[in-house]
């Protein structure tokens, strides 16, 4: 299964090439290489010891990889920043809207309130009322359509 995730980039696939330089490949098909037909420089030694060379690119190898996961972590942690604020401002957003919501929904029911007690006061029964806010309705909209 490839993914892009488990790739590796172009640099790393040069630095692990260079292991195998200088190692012949018609003398690798004998079944036991000894150390004249053309042993790896990165193959343990008798006592299973890697020579300096191999070691310090190999250190310098996992340093940049360090250096590399250091940096996506650092943009991670970027990202998560961001989001944390984003999530702050949209609820103190959310907040205020909501509060803005509820002052309106008592400043309609006072207003319906003070409307009903004048259509009492009055003696003209709501469904007049409703017929007289339809018509004016109807004349708005013919008015803006035509």
């Amino acid at each position: 299964m490839s993914s892009a995730r488990y790739t590796t980039s172009l640099h790393q696939r040069d630095a692990r090439t260079q292991l195998f330089d200088g190692f012949d490949s018609s003398r690798s098909n004998s079944p036991a290489p000894s150390a004249s037909s053309g042993m790896r420089a990165a193959s343990p030694n008798s006592r299973g010891q890697y020579s300096d060379y191999v070691m310090s690119q190999l250190e310098s190898q996992n340093d940049n990889e360090l250096d590399n996961l250091t940096a996506k972590v650092r943009i991670l942690k970027d990202i998560t920043t961001k989001i944390g604020d984003e999530v702050r401002d949209s609820s103190k957003f959310m907040q205020n809207l909501e509060n803005g919501f509820d002052s309106t929904r008592v400043r309609l029911k006072g207003t319906y309130n003070r409307m009903m007690r004048m259509a009492e006061r009055s003696g003209i029964s709501w469904k007049v009322w409703l017929g007289f806010f339809a018509f004016v309705f109807l004349m708005f909209f013919w008015v803006w359509i035509f």
